[in-house]
């Protein structure tokens, strides 16, 4: 809505997405909070005030730490009650958004982008992060119990995550297709997927308007010439990474300030990872509340990896998205997606995984 409707409809559409949570907290059974989400939250914006300098405008801060806030304690309640199938769904219609705008409008970021930017985003916006909501509905497809279902989501997602020519989508798809056939030989066919969709990019490359580039480094990778490896390695996250890290050793306790590593114009660019974002802009307490969340979401995960794999994979795709992305704290889908897992995983009473079954048939119980 902000980008093709301009900043009056953006607001609106933020306010009322907002809204429609508190209405549905408002509304539902209450649990307990998730805690260690609104210890990060608010950790994160009171350190980050210390040295908050920049000018106010129109009570900026205060307004995103009320959001954060809405989304992590009424959110959560959204999170629990939220099925497999229901995100499924949701994540096949964003992937069909970026085929579509691929397939019918090539040019339709030409506002955010250069007009003939071939990285394709639909709903998103932004490729990399459609790139990293078709892992997590790739995750997601693991706990489909219709196979056809499966299958053609599996074939959906991986086709839309190709044309975002994002490659932390190719490096963490090929990692969790790699736990997948160690979890169960039946996902040996998993492999195809992605042959049968780089056959069909290969094969129709001349009808699509594609990153160049990046369409001659992914062809460089599966053909007899010489990879590609100066577009591959280009604009590298490393880095990025290393231009802040003299910053986060000035202030390791309390840090920089809030949005000192989010990127300014004609100054460093963002700061591209959420584990430095934090410890840069908050500090030490609230990285290591951070990181002890996805610790946790990984271990616990793999716990239970050969009974509910799709757990450990989001989790996965979570914990590796945050080092390529800073915008952890102001687009919510991976605060969401952890807050859905974190229920998953401590919602039973003995702190044991559910058999893998329907999830449908599934309750959400209180913590």
């Amino acid at each position: 809505m902000l980008e093709y409707f301009g900043p009056k409809f953006g607001s609106i559409s933020s306010y009322l997405t907002s809204l429609l949570l508190v209405i549905f907290f408002f509304f539902t059974k209450k649990s307990k909070p998730l805690y260690p989400f609104v210890y990060l939250g608010l950790l994160y914006f009171v350190f980050a005030s210390f040295n908050y300098t920049d000018p106010d405008i129109n009570n900026f801060f205060l307004k995103e730490l009320i959001r954060f806030m809405v989304v992590v304690i009424c959110g959560a309640e959204l999170a629990r009650n939220s099925k497999y199938k229901e995100l499924y769904f949701i994540l096949l219609i964003g992937a069909i958004s970026i085929i579509v705008n691929a397939l019918i409008f090539p040019t339709a970021q030409a506002g955010h982008f250069q007009e003939n930017y071939g990285r394709f985003s639909g709903f998103y916006l932004n490729p990399n992060t459609a790139g990293s909501v078709c892992l997590v509905g790739f995750a997601i497809s693991f706990s489909i119990a219709n196979r056809n279902l499966k299958l053609i989501g599996q074939f959906l997602l991986t086709l839309a995550g190709i044309l975002t020519f994002s490659r932390t989508f190719i490096l963490i798809w090929v990692i969790i297709n790699l736990f997948a056939i160690l979890q169960s030989k039946k996902n040996l066919l998993l492999p195809l997927v992605g042959t049968l969709v780089l056959i069909l990019i290969f094969t129709f490359s001349n009808k699509l308007t594609l990153n160049a580039e990046r369409f001659t480094a992914l062809k460089s990778i599966f053909g007899s010439e010489q990879v590609d490896s100066k577009t591959i390695n280009e604009d590298s996250r490393t880095h990025t990474w290393s231009l802040y890290y003299d910053k986060i050793m000035d202030h390791p306790f309390f840090g920089n300030g809030w949005r000192k590593f989010s990127g300014r114009p004609g100054g460093l660019p963002g700061v591209h990872n959420t584990y430095l974002l934090v410890i840069g802009e908050a500090g030490f307490i609230p990285f290591i509340i951070l990181l002890g969340i996805y610790i946790f979401l990984l271990a616990k995960s793999l716990r239970g990896f050969k009974i509910r794999p799709e757990l450990f994979y989001i989790s996965l795709v979570i914990s590796l998205t945050l080092m390529a992305s800073h915008t952890y704290f102001s687009n919510f889908y991976l605060i969401f997606l952890s807050m859905f897992v974190f229920a998953k995983l401590i919602k039973s009473p003995h702190n044991s995984l559910v058999s893998n079954t329907n999830d449908d048939t599934i309750s959400i119980s209180s913590i």
